[in-house]
């Protein structure tokens, strides 16, 4: 249950109304989380708590988000953290990082799918190839770029100290790329079979975070075909 005890005269503020609102919505699905879970299937042991868990995060988010923009959200549970922790229980602070890590996942997701958008037509030209892997490194002054097999196992190591993935998510990233350029080739015959369509297509970005410790990451990413694709 959500604690936070009333300011004595002269001590802190007491919370903000966004942050009245966010503890609020903690208190309501900690108290009941079966809230988060209706409609969904059922699960069972471990596998069960842990979805339980990211349900309830999940829940507590989007009803937040149907009331405050997503930056007033960060703000109030930035605030909460810094001035009112001592004040909270637990419980309350576990979920509140576990939030505050939520917003800035999807912030990061959000940036890049921003930055993916400005590159739709090496996009597009990648999904209709199926012999060039992309890259994001946001290391490089281009971070996407396209690069043939053998020089991303050069630059990126399967094997070694340096290595941040291996051979198995190396195998994996060749056979998702294989699997979204037959997809794509499906996509351009419709779209030449019926040119007032947008089928969309998909390829396969290999992403490198900016944490030198962080391991590589795999993204499938969908493509619209623009008309005259392929020829």
């Amino acid at each position: 249950m959500v604690e936070i005890s009333s300011p004595a005269p002269g001590s802190m503020h007491p919370p903000s109304p966004e942050q009245a609102l966010v503890l609020a919505a903690i208190e309501r699905f900690m108290a009941d989380p079966d809230l988060a879970l209706e409609g969904q299937g059922e699960e069972s042991g471990a596998d069960a708590d842990a979805a339980e868990s990211g349900d309830v995060l999940g829940a507590i988010l989007r009803a937040l988000t149907m009331v405050l923009p997503i930056e007033e959200i960060e703000l109030a549970v930035t605030g909460l953290l810094a001035t009112h922790c001592d004040r909270l229980d637990d419980d309350t602070q576990l979920v509140l990082e576990a939030l505050l890590t939520a917003i800035e996942r999807d912030d990061d997701e959000m940036a890049l799918d921003s930055l993916l958008a400005s590159e739709a037509s090496l996009l597009e030209a990648n999904a209709l190839d199926g012999n060039y892997l992309l890259v994001w490194d946001p290391a490089d002054a281009s971070p996407l770029r396209e690069m043939e097999i053998l020089d991303v196992l050069e630059r990126y190591p399967c094997r070694g100290e340096a290595a941040r993935w291996n051979c198995d998510d190396f195998v994996a990233l060749l056979e998702g790329k294989i699997l979204q350029w037959r997809k794509t080739m499906v996509a351009l015959e419709i779209l030449q079979e019926q040119p007032g369509t947008r089928p969309t297509a998909s390829t396969m970005v290999l992403l490198v975070p900016e944490d030198p410790e962080a391991p590589l990451e795999q993204l499938e990413v969908g493509v619209t075909l623009s008309p005259g694709a392929g020829t």
